[in-house]
């Protein structure tokens, strides 16, 4: 095969993965150091949603407050959830829900910054009364910030939570 139509199949196959592959608008603030547990309890708010317009004021008032406790335990109180249209003009909030359990530190995924790869922290919970996805810490430094990706993580449809 000559060399012009070899280099024009390799542009044809790269150009989907160039076209397809993007990048989370908040993947600069995850946290890729190990925290500190004790550096991560406390309380947080629920500060911004991207998930449907109207930002908190879909919440009518109610305020969302998660306590991570040292001693490894959580509550969370009126945390909302979405439907499955998870896309900033057709999210809708279908319940608020309020829940205990356990709480830890760990690893939650990878992210990349084209150079390399590097895992992020966040937050698990378990022994909940409700299922609960890990939220990821950001910053780089104490205080933390917690943060809920919805759907495509290039899409940034987040829940942002902030340290009181």
């Amino acid at each position: 095969m000559p060399a012009h139509i070899r280099t024009s199949f390799a542009i044809l196959a790269v150009t989907p993965l160039l076209l397809g592959c993007q990048y989370n608008p908040y993947a600069h603030l995850f946290t890729t150091t190990q925290p500190k547990q004790e550096h991560v309890a406390g309380s947080y708010s629920l500060t911004q949603q991207t998930i449907a317009p109207g930002g908190l004021s879909l919440l009518q008032g109610q305020r969302c407050v998660l306590e991570l406790r040292g001693d490894g335990t959580f509550s969370i109180m009126n945390y909302p959830t979405w439907s499955e249209a998870f896309s900033p003009t057709n999210g809708q909030l279908v319940a608020s829900i309020s829940a205990t359990g356990r709480w830890s530190c760990d690893t939650v995924g990878v992210v990349s910054d084209g150079r390399k790869s590097q895992r992020y922290w966040g937050v698990q919970f378990s022994d909940a009364d409700t299922q609960l996805d890990p939220l990821t810490l950001t910053g780089k430094t104490p205080p933390y910030g917690l943060i809920m990706t919805y759907g495509d993580p290039d899409s940034g449809t987040v829940m942002i939570f902030e340290k009181k």
